[in-house]
């Protein structure tokens, strides 16, 4: 059940939405995006025009679904090795962060057993 502030909320949310007119592979394609959104994703339609044309040029393909298709497959498969990468970075962090707390914490045992084997 939707009440007057849930509508308000998404008036209101529509409201701070700019339209825009993005080409992809020669077809327009009118969008809402949020203000800060703009930029990002007119960037984002000149990189896969880009990268349409790289693929037509280097493969010989002419057909915009083959390209469209390359396209797509390519950019999932970075994203997901940023992913990765993200992941790896942040599993390494938390060891160094794990690592230094066990070091805080431990300062005096080492000493101990430092002295326990000089003897």
């Amino acid at each position: 059940m939707i009440n007057a502030l849930t509508l308000s909320i998404a008036i209101e949310a529509v409201n701070k939405t700019d339209s825009i007119k993005i080409e992809i592979a020669n077809r327009t394609y009118p969008l809402k995006v949020s203000a800060d959104q703009v930029a990002i994703i007119e960037k984002a339609a000149l990189v896969v025009n880009e990268r349409l044309k790289e693929y037509e040029i280097a493969f010989g393909v002419r057909d915009l679904q083959d390209l469209l298709a390359m396209c797509a497959l390519h950019m999932a498969a970075e994203q997901l090795g940023f992913q990765k990468n993200r992941e790896l970075q942040e599993d390494e962090i938390n060891k160094v962060a794990f690592d230094n707390r066990i070091d805080k914490s431990l300062p005096n045992r080492r000493i101990d057993v430092l002295k326990d084997i000089k003897g």
